[in-house]
């Protein structure tokens, strides 16, 4: 089972994680695109003027994923309001809504599933056994 903490074995524990999900899986060339368009961000992302040590990447082909090291530099609330711009751009271009909170990636069956968080659907199809992308994080 992939992990995210496989990918990311130049940060540190304490990094700071963003994850956009989501309501469709992204198609080779929409990944190809994101994927571009994170690696340009965040080889350009500043903090007050300084460069922020952090990578971007499409995970599964369902979510946008930012991390940023902020062992040395702290990332600002002008620098995180960036965030929200790009990938509210992403998303536009993408014609996908990357805001709405109630998408999850579920892991089921050996895949990454995109599920919309619902109490009543909640109750009957997560178990104890279920794991959501959050805890592939740590």
């Amino acid at each position: 089972m992939l992990q995210i903490s496989d990918i990311l074995t130049h940060f540190t524990p304490t990094c700071r994680v963003w994850v956009f999900i989501g309501q469709r899986q992204l198609d080779s060339t929409e990944e190809a695109w994101a994927n571009e368009q994170l690696e340009s961000f965040t080889s350009t992302w500043q903090t007050h003027g300084k460069a922020m040590n952090a990578t971007g990447f499409v995970f599964a082909q369902n979510a946008l994923v930012l991390v940023a090291n902020e062992d040395g530099i702290k990332a600002s609330g002008c620098s995180m309001d960036k965030i929200n711009h790009l990938v509210k751009q992403m998303g536009t271009a993408l014609g996908i809504d990357y805001f709405n909170r109630m998408n999850t990636l579920v892991w089921d069956n050996n895949t990454w599933q995109i599920a919309t968080f619902s109490p009543t659907e909640t109750r009957r199809s997560v178990s104890a056994m279920t794991q959501l992308l959050g805890e592939f994080i740590d």
